[in-house]
């Protein structure tokens, strides 16, 4: 590691602002339970802090910033390089007027009284739970997704028709290679199914700002429930894994008689649910969810078993599923 950028980091950790570990086991940050050592991982505290880590490693070599790492597949031979997590940045508050140049912007942009102001590290159900604490409506979709608001934002995660991009005003962003901050004004046009221009130029997320519309607050608490108990009754709760794995196939895509249907229900019908490679199985309870069965599968094992599932769906259906999970190597992302 470099010289200065560990002494920065040491120096940090010193005053509470961060926790680092050398040679970290990244099975130990993934929801898949799967993945070798990173070279370095950090988890700063505060914004600045976390700005500082981002600029000095991008400086340094390679690095990647992390969320709850549950869309994540890491390489089992680890990542050479800084992995930077933001679980610990963590505020979240009920805006109900302006206190900076980028929350004027925000509000008048928006004409709204009330604003939700969340860091990148919030989880998903968090911001749910601060919603309904708070009476807001919209966010009732996102109360099992197991993803910071930094991650979803990228990948414009969603579930039970919610999709995060859905309340969005606006979100800041910092881009190292120039050491700028930037407020960014939400466009629908920048979000699909799964999919964002956010992160796209080296930029890392730092705070989103949502919409706070009123709600009835029994009626949220009544969708919440909902959407709590069709997760536990359809999705293997407690087996590791990183949620659904493939993509919902595009609707003119394939033979007939499988459009329009979801991944898990393709691959349940081409008899695929059970179907393993060493530890790594596809959930006997939902078809689009690899598990690490027994806690000891291998990055290659997944991905060996994601091949076979692609190969037989395409074969019997014609459709060809993409990944949703995304996989790190170990020399960084698409490599």
């Amino acid at each position: 590691m470099n010289t200065l950028f560990l002494r920065y980091l040491t120096e940090m950790q010193n005053k509470g602002r961060l926790k680092f570990y050398e040679n970290h086991s990244l099975s130990l940050v993934s929801t898949f339970g799967i993945g070798g050592r990173a070279r370095v991982f950090v988890m700063p505290r505060d914004e600045e802090c976390f700005k500082d880590t981002v600029r000095l490693a991008s400086i340094c070599g390679r690095y990647i910033v992390i969320g709850n790492a549950s869309n994540l597949l890491f390489d089992d031979r680890g990542f050479c390089g800084t992995v930077i997590s933001t679980v610990k940045l963590r505020s979240l508050e009920l805006l109900l007027s302006p206190r900076s140049r980028e929350e004027g912007i925000v509000f008048e942009g928006c004409r709204e009284r009330r604003i939700i102001k969340a860091s990148c590290g919030v989880m998903l159900p968090a911001l749910s739970a601060f919603a309904l604490k708070n009476g807001i409506k919209g966010f009732e979709g996102l109360c099992s997704i197991p993803a910071t608001v930094g991650g979803a934002l990228c990948l414009n995660a969603g579930a039970y028709g919610t999709e995060i991009s859905d309340m969005l005003v606006a979100y800041e962003v910092f881009f190292p290679q120039n050491d700028e901050k930037r407020l960014i004004i939400s466009d629908k046009k920048e979000f699909s199914y799964r999919k964002s221009s956010v992160g796209k130029q080296g930029e890392t997320v730092l705070y989103a700002y949502f919409l706070a519309q009123k709600g009835d607050e029994a009626q949220i608490r009544e969708r919440i429930e909902k959407n709590k108990a069709f997760r536990q009754a359809s999705q293997p709760i407690g087996e590791r894994s990183a949620g659904s794995y493939f993509k919902r196939p595009n609707e003119s895509e394939g033979l007939p008689d499988f459009r329009g249907k979801s991944a898990g229900e393709i691959i349940d019908i081409c008899g695929l649910k059970g179907t393993a490679v060493g530890e790594a199985q596809i959930s006997r309870k939902h078809g689009n969810f690899l598990i690490n069965k027994s806690g000891k599968a291998t990055a290659c094992e997944v991905l060996a078993l994601a091949e076979r599932v692609k190969k037989a769906v395409y074969k019997r259906t014609r459709i060809r599923l993409k990944e949703e999970v995304e996989f790190i190597h170990r020399l960084g992302k698409g490599r």
